[in-house]
């Protein structure tokens, strides 16, 4: 069972999941994210918090919503994601195209474009 909250911040979908990310999940999942490219959204910021379970299925969803967001120049952030399911998305070979980020606050302030007050990256 996958248990889904979402809401928009800005031209932000941010998706709470709790349980297990399968097959059963993935059409929740699914028609959420499809739900909210369909009215011209891209990015997205996913809560893993609660997430106990993640399988081939769920990898297929995430990885194709990926595909979809960066084709529209669009960013997906994965936040607190538990060590044994970052190990399945390691393990597959996704977790280099994915962005993590440990709470959600940090993974919500990278769609935030750099403040003007900020220094400059060293040349």
């Amino acid at each position: 069972m996958l248990d889904i909250k979402h809401a928009t911040l800005g031209d932000i979908l941010t998706v709470n999941l709790t349980g297990q990310l399968n097959t059963l999940g993935c059409g929740q999942l699914g028609e959420v994210l499809d739900g909210w490219l369909a009215t011209g959204g891209s990015n997205t910021l996913i809560d893993f918090a609660g997430v106990t379970y993640i399988n081939s299925s769920g990898l297929r969803l995430l990885w194709r919503h990926h595909s979809l967001v960066s084709s529209k120049d669009g960013l997906v952030v994965f936040s607190s994601v538990h060590y044994t399911i970052f190990q399945v998305f390691d393990i597959s070979g996704l977790a280099h195209l994915f962005q993590f980020a440990n709470t959600f606050d940090e993974a919500l302030g990278r769609f935030q474009p750099p403040s003007a007050d900020a220094p400059a990256a060293p040349a």
